[in-house]
């Protein structure tokens, strides 16, 4: 679940509802907890059971665990649930409503049924959980002037982010630290104090120098990753790069 950037909210409460706590034929003597259709793409072993028509064919599991690993690539490998991951992990609301509308059942109650289970249960606190593990990330960056990077990333959801990054290309290399505020939505304003290292200069005794750089940030949330989105401007404090403002911008891609 934490993997897939799926709610363990939802999944807890699906396995609730679909096995019928656990006691359906299904998940009794097929492992399946989920109710998960063989499809055409199923080679594993499976078990006949009635469902919207008599006779249908169900995936059948060696584990329990198996099953929920299964529905997490369910949810993850299939277009119609795309929309899905960009709504929070915190939201279990808007996750049940879009299971239904995705169609993955066809009660019309589906989605009230699960918000009902994650609220008797409090499964919540389990998504509140994998926020607090998913704080820090290490962080792989490519872009422009700096055309790779490597380096830590703290990101608080909303709040604010931390970074610490070390960066190169062919022309020059360099160290940034970075602190960000949340604006809006999912819109960042950062600033950065850098040392720069310039590789090739007349003057060998002032190839280094310290710059400041103010960003826009903005994180975009994927199926199971996260990745920082960013330009802004790099004021170097001398002039060893021959200029005086450079344009940043970057993709950072942030890892378990």
């Amino acid at each position: 679940m934490n993997r897939y950037n799926i709610p363990a909210s939802i999944t807890l409460a699906q396995g609730i509802l679909e096995s019928g706590n656990g006691e359906s034929r299904l998940a009794t003597q097929g492992n399946n907890h989920f109710g998960i259709k063989c499809h055409d793409n199923w080679n594993g072993k499976t078990i006949i059971e009635d469902d919207d028509e008599k006779g249908e064919c169900f995936r059948k599991y060696s584990k329990a665990t198996d099953s929920y690993r299964d529905h997490s690539l369910f949810l993850t490998e299939r277009e119609r649930y795309s929309f899905l991951f960009d709504h929070k992990k915190t939201d279990y609301r808007k996750w049940a409503q879009g299971l239904k509308e995705a169609g993955y059942a066809t009660n019309p109650k589906y989605p009230s049924l699960l918000i009902d289970l994650i609220e008797k249960y409090d499964l919540s606190r389990f998504d509140k959980g994998e926020e607090r593990v998913k704080n820090l990330f290490v962080a792989h960056s490519y872009g422009f002037p700096f055309l790779y990077g490597v380096g830590l990333n703290h990101i608080k959801t909303d709040k604010y982010f931390i970074t610490a990054e070390l960066n190169s290309s062919f022309i020059f290399s360099g160290v940034a630290v970075r602190g960000g505020l949340h604006l809006f939505n999912k819109m960042y304003g950062s600033l950065s104090v850098n040392g720069i290292y310039a590789m090739y200069t007349k003057d060998e005794t002032q190839r280094f120098d310290f710059a400041v750089s103010p960003q826009l940030n903005y994180v975009l949330d994927t199926k199971n990753k996260t990745i920082l989105i960013s330009a802004g401007v790099l004021f170097p404090f001398k002039d060893i790069i021959k200029k005086k403002m450079i344009p940043t911008v970057s993709l950072t891609y942030l890892l378990l």
